[in-house]
């Protein structure tokens, strides 16, 4: 049975072709909420992925640096190790040094010997070679011609401090002596000539200046020149009293200054006769070497070019390491003198002086007298 076809006006047509518009524009709009949703999908799968590659980046970065650090934490303990080994040689090393010191140091002196040879009695009992006797100071054994060897080679390998009081230096056995010359407490003798103390380089002014030994304090001479170490020309007045004069021998103070931080002195004195002027230099007889200076002793009441009698040297400075019966200097005779002295009414006279460095390339080993009259 054939089904009955249904006839549709234009009303139903124009209906169902509506109905499959708006059936066609809801697929249109599901399909794209799909596509959308198919992209967020993929978009976040992509970011997960990133997420997890980064997380990994991350943790092999921590992994890393993980390493490292335990590494270096190996390292530091193996270095503490090392560490705590060397201090504990050291110590014991320390420990044996201070033993052998012990066994070498003089029992007279209680000083350790920094030269060789070094006596041993037959017992073995060290004394330096300066307080050596013909008994053993430790057991009175006669001491003999023992020498130690292994004396002077601990004497060789230790570090020695200066023998001077204020010193607290330690130096090698190779360079103690050199420093010694040099040291800053070293023991000097008094330069004036009527004293006879010794005392450390370092507290010499000290001595001259809270004494009888000097005038007065250090007078401080400035520079003539910006460019060259010279000092300004210095004149300074002494008087002669009538014994003398006339007598034989005759005492003057120390007269002290201070040039570019190093400490000077006019020496003065007669002596059969003979009048000698000197300038001492506080340091030694190297460090003299580098300076230059001018002396010129003339009339009270006149300068040094005007006077009409004046003896002059030209020269370098005494060291104060020096003994002063050995200090060089302007001499002038008793009638040379007495021409100054008797142009003035108490027999007075002046000393006139400069000092001045002498450049690196400059430097000579030349002493110039000159006297004039």
């Amino acid at each position: 049975m054939r089904p009955k076809r249904i006839k549709m006006g234009k009303d139903d047509e124009v209906n169902y072709e509506e109905e499959v518009a708006v059936l066609k524009a809801a697929l249109d709009d599901k399909n794209e909420e799909i596509e959308a949703m198919e992209d967020k999908a993929a978009n976040d799968h992509k970011k997960q992925e990133e997420r997890i590659l980064s997380l990994k980046l991350m943790k092999e970065k921590l992994e890393d640096k993980a390493n490292k650090l335990e590494d270096k934490a190996n390292n530091d303990k193996t270095e503490i190790n090392n560490l705590k080994r060397k201090l504990r040689e050291q110590v014991k090393g320390k420990t044996i040094v201070k033993q052998l010191k012990e066994k070498i140091e003089c029992p007279v002196c209680m000083e350790i010997p920094q030269t060789g040879p070094v006596p041993v009695c037959p017992n073995g009992h060290f004394v330096c070679s300066e307080c050596k006797a013909d008994a053993c100071p430790t057991c009175r054994v006669g001491m003999g011609d023992g020498k130690s060897l292994l004396a002077v080679t601990v004497i060789e390998n230790i570090d020695h401090r200066c023998r001077f009081v204020d010193c607290e230096e330690f130096f090698p056995h190779d360079k103690i002596k050199k420093h010694v010359k040099v040291c800053g407490h070293r023991t000097v003798s008094c330069p004036s000539s009527k004293c006879n103390v010794k005392v450390g380089l370092s507290k010499l002014l000290a001595h001259l200046n809270n004494g009888d030994c000097s005038y007065d304090y250090p007078v401080t001479i400035e520079k003539a020149s910006l460019i060259e170490k010279v000092s300004a020309v210095k004149t300074l007045n002494f008087t002669t009293s009538e014994k003398g004069r006339t007598g034989k021998s005759a005492f003057y103070k120390l007269s002290t200054f201070t040039f570019e931080d190093i400490s000077f002195c006019i020496y003065i004195e007669k002596r059969d006769w003979l009048y000698q002027f000197s300038i001492v230099m506080f340091a030694s007889e190297d460090e003299c070497s580098k300076y230059k200076i001018e002396m010129t002793v003339h009339e009270r009441d006149a300068t040094s070019d005007d006077s009409e009698v004046s003896f002059k040297l030209r020269g370098k400075p005494c060291s104060i390491d020096v003994d002063k019966k050995e200090f060089h200097g302007l001499k002038i005779d008793g009638k040379g003198m007495e021409q100054i002295l008797s142009k003035s009414r108490n027999f007075a006279f002046s000393v006139s002086f400069s000092i001045r460095k002498i450049p690196n390339y400059q430097l000579k080993n030349s002493t110039t007298l000159l006297i004039t009259m």
